[in-house]
């Protein structure tokens, strides 16, 4: 189904109308990396490019809009079974209303996925094990590709516990159809891996070991993309490397596809779609989103054509919306 919404959209809106009014079928990717339900405001650093951003990661069932648990019980019964249960659990209702506001989006989610897209849910160990559960409901247990664990260090230790120096990325396909390009983000080897290799293999009879010429495949844990730091940090609380990002998109997507991230923050995701030659919506409440990617576009495409053709500046028009959400055309409204 081809898309109602025109590329380099961003959408400053409650991304719930956002999705609804997005048509089936129609997205090639999706990454989302929602508030983690810590039970904290975020905000960000005085002085910086993201100052005056801020998000609220508490949820009370005062934030549930009317009609989500019909909704839910109605296209998803035991969903609706593992929430209230999760409701009747002493002193964690705030559980409940978390998972409850992700569901009814990530249901809308599945909807607009390609039979060939995939969708990639940025977490914590704070709330992986039940977002896992919501996933598994949602997109079939048999789409689960990959539990993804983001290393990286720096910060604070305790005295207590082993420093918490990973994020969870849950992976799934919307099919058995969707695109992997697994080339396209190969690493270099470590010459102890090599070596490692080479003489496990070589053992075998027969066997003639090489190395693949553009690397080794990426596992499922990925290190050497630290957090962003000096000139690429803009302050934004809870922002991820831009390589990150940039990894995911080479993946599963293609030159061209649609990307879409409901909730951009700081548009890290938006900014690598575009390096990379692929369209792109972005939904955020916060306005500030908006002035970040201008500036991080900016940024990053003049840093990218300077280095292969000279030309310093990028000019392409924000698809800016603040009002409405987009009408779905894939249907006919309802009179």
């Amino acid at each position: 189904m081809a898309s109602n919404i025109p590329n380099r959209s961003l959408f400053c809106h409650d991304n719930l109308e956002i999705l609804q009014g997005i048509n089936s079928s129609s997205i090639d990717l999706i990454y989302l990396d929602p508030p983690f339900n810590k039970k904290k405001t975020f905000t960000a650093s005085m002085g910086s490019d993201a100052e005056g951003a801020i998000f609220r990661d508490i949820f009370r069932e005062g934030d549930l809009k009317e009609g989500f648990l019909d909704a839910i019980k109605e296209d998803h019964p035991k969903m609706h079974s593992f929430l209230e249960s999760q409701r009747n659990r002493k002193g964690k209702s705030y559980n409940f209303c978390y998972l409850t506001y992700m569901a009814i989006r990530l249901m809308e989610m599945d909807r607009i996925l390609k039979s060939t897209g995939s969708i990639y849910l940025h977490c914590d160990p704070t709330m992986s094990h039940y977002l896992k559960i919501l996933m598994d409901m949602i997109f079939g247990e048999e789409n689960f590709r990959n539990e993804i664990i983001w290393c990286y260090a720096g910060g604070g230790i305790s005295k207590r516990d082993f420093p918490k120096k990973h994020d969870v990325i849950l992976r799934y396909g919307k099919s058995m159809d969707y695109t992997f390009n697994v080339d396209d983000v190969r690493v270099p080897y470590e010459s102890d891996q090599r070596e490692a290799q080479f003489s496990v293999r070589s053992r075998a009879p027969g066997f003639i070991y090489k190395p693949h010429p553009k690397g080794k495949v990426v596992e499922d844990w990925w290190r050497n993309l630290p957090r962003p730091y000096g000139g690429d940090h803009v302050g934004y609380p809870t922002q991820k490397p831009l390589k990150l990002l940039e990894r995911i998109i080479k993946v599963s997507s293609h030159v061209g596809d649609l990307v879409l991230d409901p909730f951009c923050g700081c548009a890290t995701t938006c900014v690598a779609a575009e390096k990379l030659g692929r369209q792109w919506i972005g939904i955020d409440v916060s306005v500030k989103t908006y002035e970040l990617l201008k500036q991080r576009l900016a940024k990053e495409i003049e840093r990218r054509d300077n280095a292969e053709s000279g030309i310093l500046f990028w000019e392409a028009k924000i698809n800016y919306q603040t009002d409405r959400p987009p009408k779905r055309t894939d249907r006919r409204e309802k009179t």
